[in-house]
């Protein structure tokens, strides 16, 4: 009897919190389109391999978020990795510790006819800092793990701008009935 009451407790709280300070639960079909296809992903960088780890964090961030992946969809995106820059910050005795990574990426969504429907640069451009006094790996698996990091947070805001900023711009290109 407790743990129903506890569990009736933590709903009606869970309820009014959500409830009151404007948070809402959007479902599959609030999406501005329910399928997608990531064609593209173009490193024009310097740094080889940030495509194949954006295309997989991409695809894994739009299928958290409810797009289905499929190459059938009327909705392609395409994404340019512009530039790429690891940058030092500070150093203690002739060592780098502390660095930053910058990264500009643009985002361009077309239509089943190939035409241009939007292009963004999602917050370009996207900086992290990761610090580190250990041996060469150490430096090289740290900077991995900062891009991921990067690279998810990009991506999230790529997905929020699809489904909050889209919705205006591609009603407006679906064809009128009459």
């Amino acid at each position: 009897m407790k743990k129903l009451f506890l569990l009736f407790l933590s709903l009606i709280f869970f309820a009014t919190f959500t409830q009151s300070c404007g948070y809402n639960i959007h479902t599959k079909a609030d999406l501005p389109f329910q399928e997608i296809y990531l064609r593209n992903v173009e490193n024009l960088t310097l740094e080889p391999g940030l495509q194949d780890k954006m295309r997989k964090i991409a695809y894994q961030r739009l299928a958290e978020n409810g797009f289905t992946l499929t190459s059938s969809a009327n909705r392609v995106i395409d994404i340019q990795i512009k530039n790429y820059r690891l940058s030092s910050l500070s150093e203690i005795g002739l060592n780098t510790v502390e660095y930053q990574v910058l990264m500009v990426i643009k985002v361009t969504i077309y239509d089943e006819k190939n035409n241009k429907i939007k292009e963004f640069n999602p917050a370009s451009p996207f900086t992290t800092y990761f610090r580190t006094q250990k041996d060469l790996k150490s430096i090289i698996a740290d900077r991995d793990i900062a891009i991921e990091s990067l690279m998810r947070d990009i991506c999230d805001d790529m997905v929020r701008r699809l489904i909050f900023e889209t919705n205006e711009k591609i009603e407006n290109s679906l064809p009128k009935s009459e």
